[in-house]
């Protein structure tokens, strides 16, 4: 199969999947199946608060209730982490 490469007149002949330019290393794919149960938990609570951020700024929903949801989220952060703790 031949592929045109953006920015340049050189065809080449890899195949297709090989020419991906950001693969993740094994050393990537390892550093996030060794994370514990705080770790993802901080992960999903990074994620929670930029949905709800976005959606209070996208007019969905009051700063107030924002405000109150990553309040409510961080409890549960908080309570997971002193789980870990023990």
């Amino acid at each position: 199969m031949s592929v045109l490469i953006l920015g340049s007149h050189k065809e080449t002949n890899l195949p297709l999947e090989s020419q991906h330019i950001s693969k993740h290393t094994s050393e990537e794919i390892t550093m996030y199946e060794e994370l514990d149960t705080f770790e993802r938990a901080l992960q999903h609570f990074g994620t929670r608060v930029e949905v709800i951020a976005a959606m209070e700024m996208g007019g969905r929903i009051s700063a107030e209730d924002a405000y109150q949801m990553i309040k409510s989220e961080l409890k549960e952060l908080k309570k997971i982490r002193k789980q870990e703790k023990k």
